[in-house]
Order: structure tokens, then sequence, then C-alpha cells
């Protein structure tokens, strides 16, 4: 993967408070954003709902892999020099289910 897009809701708070994070963080793999349900977000992605996409965090791989919701955040992470670990461990079978979990709260509750 050389790429991962990052689809996120440009008029959240909360989101672009996260999407400035990850753009200082270094990166293993370049994270480039575009915000959700744009009309370039629409051109790029016509098979993505937009709807969808601003409801939770969608990562799109250059490989054409769709992420959503929390595993959308640990390929995030994934893509984080510091951070690639803890991706790893969230992803495992025992603790995905609880960062689910966490991820829908924070989603529902971002406003």
């Amino acid at each position: 993967m050389n790429q991962l897009t990052v689809l996120y809701d440009a008029s959240c708070h909360l989101c672009c408070r996260a999407r400035r994070w990850l753009e200082n963080q270094e990166q293993y793999v370049p994270l480039r954003f575009v915000g959700a349900a744009t009309d370039h977000a629409k051109r790029e992605f016509p098979y993505l709902d937009p709807e969808d996409t601003l409801q939770e965090l969608t990562v799109v791989g250059d490989d054409g892999s769709i992420y959503r919701g929390a595993k959308a955040w640990v390929m995030c992470l994934w893509a984080l020099v510091d951070h690639r670990g803890k991706a790893l461990t969230i992803v495992s079978p025992a603790l995905l289910p609880s960062a689910r979990r966490f991820i829908d709260w924070v989603s529902r509750n971002r406003r």
C-alpha cells in the first residue's frame, strides 16, 4: 500500500482536530485527506455513498480496499511510524470489538 485516502467530515471540529493530529505524525504510508461528501470526493469515489462517509470515517487504499469505522481508524494508526504497533494490537480479535464499540460511540456523540 503506497497511500491511504481518508474521507472525513470537514464540518466536524473533532474530525478536523483528528486530521491535524494525523497530518503531524511521521507516516510510513502517506495519508491524503478529502472532505467526505464533497464534489471532489463524489468524483473520485463515485462508488461510495456520500452520506455513509459523513457518518463514519472511511479510508480507501490505493489498491481499492475500503475501511470504515474502527477499521478505518486502525488503518490510520497503521500508517503512522509511532502507532503501527498499537494498530496491530487493536486489530486483534480480543480488542477489535471494544475498539469498534468505542469508535461507534464517539461517532454518534461527536457533535
